[in-house]
């Protein structure tokens, strides 16, 4: 048996970790690792609060001024979202759902495509705000993506001291795990991302020259690792993969999508002229699920400007339906439930 094989989780195998996250997150109290009811085909979800299928969007007009999110908005977003998707009442109770104080919690943002369309700072400082208020001290909190130039870009200063809330390049960093194979890609993650109890995964939503769409899964999967590009000609198939690994699904507890805008062609860098305003903030469990939002995002997007479909350009997002084969969440677009919530417009000064 090849390393590949042993790393390939096939449909009894899927259907087991589908049974045994489950039957885990019920005794939690949380299902904090999505999976699809059926390894092989995408089969109704019936849902009811945080769980496979399941993701919630909180729309509030004006969370913008200018080209950032306002800091009151995006805080006020962020709560909203997780409430919804947990039923708690309360948002620290919320995010005792999928974290404990105690950890050491990555957020894992992606910044490449600079001030202009990255994981916007004012909705990542909510969200440590947000987890600040629920008991996290701020030395167990790090924010970090790859490259020191694209996160200064995306306006975030290194900080490395310990007692505030770090932010690390892991290329500067420079420290990483030991190889691993799954399917036909092989990685090496940065120890800022081993080294973390949980995650919060918080992408932008992107078009993407070969995956067709960056959101939830590539940004861990590319963003987390020493060299992204030996997976690039097996992108797709990384992406689902490198996501079945332990290493990763046992640490995303959240994705917390900044949707405040969307870029829907010349990605992942930024294009202002495929760049529009989307003033969204979307939470779930599942990442096939919001990633195949992302797609019909993007394609309804890309039609209305008279763009060809992702398929006929030759990069149509195939790493869905190989994620909802691995049972890693609900691909069918059919079977997801978006939960959506329109706040009323928000009226407040410039930050």
């Amino acid at each position: 048996m090849t390393d590949t094989d042993k790393n390939r989780i096939n449909r009894r195998d899927a259907i087991k970790l589908t049974a045994a996250t489950i039957a885990g997150a019920t005794a939690a109290g949380v299902l904090g690792v999505p999976t699809s009811a059926d390894a092989k085909s995408d089969t109704a979800v019936k849902v009811t609060g945080t769980g496979p299928g399941h993701v919630v969007k909180v729309h509030m007009p004006g969370m913008r001024v200018g080209a950032y999110p306002h800091p009151d908005a995006a805080r006020q977003m962020v709560d909203r979202a997780l409430t919804e998707l947990t039923g708690e009442s309360s948002v620290k109770d919320a995010w005792h759902r999928f974290i404990s104080p105690s950890e050491t919690i990555g957020i894992k943002i992606n910044c490449l495509g600079t001030r202009w369309v990255s994981s916007m700072k004012e909705v990542v400082f909510a969200i440590v705000d947000s987890l600040r208020d629920a008991g996290v001290p701020n030395e167990n909190m790090i924010i970090f993506d790859m490259f020191a130039s694209n996160m200064m870009g995306g306006r975030y200063d290194q900080q490395p001291a310990a007692r505030k809330v770090r932010v690390l390049a892991h290329k500067d960093y420079n420290k990483y795990g030991d190889w691993v194979s799954a399917g036909p890609a092989k990685a090496k993650f940065t120890k800022l991302f081993l080294d973390c109890d949980s995650i919060i995964n918080v992408p932008p939503i992107k078009d993407h020259d070969l995956a067709g769409v960056t959101c939830c899964m590539k940004n861990v999967t590319f963003g987390c690792v020493e060299k992204p590009h030996i997976n690039h000609e097996v992108v797709n198939e990384a992406m689902a993969h490198l996501w079945s690994l332990e290493e990763v699904r046992k640490r995303i507890k959240l994705n917390i999508i900044d949707g405040s805008t969307i870029l829907y062609d010349g990605g992942p860098k930024a294009n202002r002229r495929a760049l529009v305003a989307h003033e969204s903030i979307y939470a779930t469990t599942d990442p096939v699920a919001m990633d195949s939002i992302a797609y019909e995002l993007i394609e309804n997007l890309r039609k209305e400007n008279g763009l060809r479909t992702l398929n006929e350009v030759k990069r149509g997002p195939h790493f869905l339906k190989m994620a909802a084969d691995l049972g890693l969440g609900v691909g069918d677009r059919k079977n997801i439930r978006l939960q959506t919530v329109d706040l009323p417009k928000f009226v407040g000064n410039p930050a």
